[in-house]
């Protein structure tokens, strides 16, 4: 979080400073259950937690299912109003003055704005995983046109920031060296973590008891819980977490809950096995992380959370710190943005990482483009270099394993640090405080004109060459004797009546003209002028009635 974001406390207006692009599957886990997407799911339930009464600007780019995403506000206490629209034109976004884009800030969507006028708005978009050639080619990207300085990514650790810091200067730097680039243009980049609603993961003593009831767990047993992916290549190798439980197992009775889902079914063999080879002594129980009731039950009946994240995909970790506003101690790499957000000796313990050094992977940097490796497997061998001091995790696990009073006072300290730093309503005062000063530096730009996109100008000017000519306002428009037939007959066939649309080729336009022509020729510019409203859909009309000879345009004699 920005220095000085939380001491603040601006003020929270009645809505959001911002509008929300809605996209795919970015804000629900009904299809697909990744950190991505929950932090999305998360998201729209902060705003409605933030705001249960304000208005929000939504806008999409195309189809989507507006009554899954205006549920899930609902479920996080939004009943206030909701306006929709689309790009590109921009309504919401200009309307509230900035943008949030669930991943990093957009090429494609910078350059929308600049051609409304590059102040129109502030995009402001978020890092998640950043490891793969896309993402990396993504945030490159952000050092050169078409964003802005009061655009913006949210680095939601410290470790994401650094990435992006050094990855934008590398890239400044070869375009020095090779073309001799000296202004460039430099995106905000504050750190803010990832929110969460504290409230649900409150447990009564009496909730406890019957979770650890319907989990079949005994009362002299200590449950050491792991949610999320089970991966062990994508997310975290349990190897040495078996390793450090079966050491620990002869001082308490320990039992292992995996929550989450495995991808396949070679997975699942893959943890049973190592299980089997690495714990003997340790009880293990998989809660399936689709069944929601035994899933939620994982959480109110555990004692220790632990996750030893060895992933580059991981950039945050919001598992851990939902462990903390569950009120349990945590046992967490020291990894990423998991040293932001778990305090050692206080919320738990931060187990010490060891990777190999820079230099150690050169060969790994291009294997995947050049189709050696598929990315799947290239993190598979990072993580496989990167281990947790084991000595630590040991001595981690016996203390709070065995200490009850040590397990509740970090788990009391992990809640209160949860409440103060991570609860949406918190988070959400930063990203007030982000729009406010994006807003301020907008300022600099009003005077910018609006700026041509090359690669998406007007096809019928970039290909302007083809044609023999181009109509021009001074064409003589007439009107065939077979026209007003061959009109009602085209305007009934696919061949001629597919590309029709309200908005791009509206078709009663065409009625009009030749209702205008039937008095008379008329030049171009006149038909125009007597149709109204945008002048390119209603070129291209006139330009279909020329095509299926129902007008004649010639030049002026």
């Amino acid at each position: 979080m920005p220095k000085g974001a939380l001491e603040a406390k601006p003020r929270m207006s009645q809505s959001p400073s911002f509008a929300v692009f809605a996209q795919g599957d970015a804000y629900s886990t009904a299809t697909k259950i990744m950190g991505r997407q929950a932090a999305g799911e998360g998201f729209v339930r902060g705003i409605g937690r933030s705001w249960p009464q304000g208005n929000l600007q939504i806008v999409t780019a195309g189809q989507l299912d507006r009554t899954e995403l205006e549920a899930t506000l609902a479920s996080g206490g939004f009943s206030g109003n909701v306006s929709w629209s689309k790009a590109p034109d921009y309504a919401g976004a200009r309307a509230a003055g900035a943008i949030y884009f669930p991943a990093p800030p957009n090429v494609g969507m910078a350059r929308m704005r600049n051609r409304l006028g590059p102040s129109a708005f502030s995009i402001i978009g978020i890092t998640h995983t950043i490891s793969s050639d896309r993402a990396l080619d993504g945030l490159a990207a952000l050092a050169l046109p078409p964003f802005k300085p009061w655009d913006a990514l949210i680095c939601t650790s410290r470790a994401a920031l650094s990435v992006v810091e050094t990855l934008l200067e590398e890239v400044r730097e070869e375009l020095r060296a090779q073309i001799g680039a000296e202004r460039f243009t430099k995106v905000q980049l504050p750190v803010i973590p990832l929110g969460i609603n504290c409230d649900k993961f409150v447990c009564t003593p009496e909730q406890r008891a019957q979770a650890r009831a319907a989990l079949g767990l005994a009362e002299d047993e200590v449950a050491v819980l792991f949610a999320g992916r089970l991966s062990f290549h994508a997310k975290a190798n349990p190897g040495q977490l078996y390793q450090a439980l079966q050491a620990v197992s002869p001082d308490a009775k320990i039992v292992c809950l995996e929550a989450g889902l495995y991808p396949n079914n070679g997975i699942k063999q893959g943890f049973q096995e190592a299980q089997r080879a690495l714990a003997p002594g340790v009880r293990f129980q998989h809660v399936p992380g689709d069944n929601n009731a035994l899933y939620h039950a994982a959480w109110q009946a555990s004692d220790i959370f632990t996750s030893l994240s060895d992933n580059v995909q991981e950039t945050f970790g919001l598992t851990p710190v939902e462990a903390m506003a569950a009120g349990m101690p945590v046992i967490a790499s020291d990894w990423n943005g998991y040293r932001d957000n778990v305090r050692h000796g206080l919320d738990g313990f931060l187990i010490p990482t060891l990777a190999p050094p820079p230099g150690a992977g050169e060969d790994l940097g291009v294997a995947v483009e050049a189709e050696q490796l598929s990315y799947d497997r290239q993190i598979g061998i990072l993580s496989l270099g990167v281990s947790v001091d084991s000595r630590a995790l040991e001595q981690a696990l016996r203390a709070l394993v065995t200490d009850p009073a040590l397990r509740r006072k970090m788990g009391d300290s992990a809640r209160e640090h949860a409440l103060r730093t991570f609860d949406w309503p918190v988070v959400m005062r930063a990203y007030q405080a982000l729009t406010q000063q994006l807003a301020m530096i907008r300022t600099l730009g009003e005077s910018q004109p609006a700026e041509a996109w090359p690669q998406r100008a007007d096809p019928f000017r970039r290909f302007a060459g083809f044609a023999t000519r181009a109509m021009a306002n001074e064409d003589m428009v007439t009107l065939r004797p077979e026209g007003p037939a061959i009109l009602e007959t085209v305007a009934r066939l696919n061949v001629g009546k597919y590309a029709f649309d309200p908005l791009l080729m509206p078709a009663p336009i065409a009625m009009t003209y030749v209702s205008a022509l039937r008095s008379g020729p008329a030049t171009v510019g006149r038909l125009l002028a007597v149709s109204g409203g945008a002048v390119a859909p209603h070129q291209r009309m006139l330009a279909w009635l020329v095509k299926f000879g129902i007008v004649d345009v010639r030049p002026p004699q």
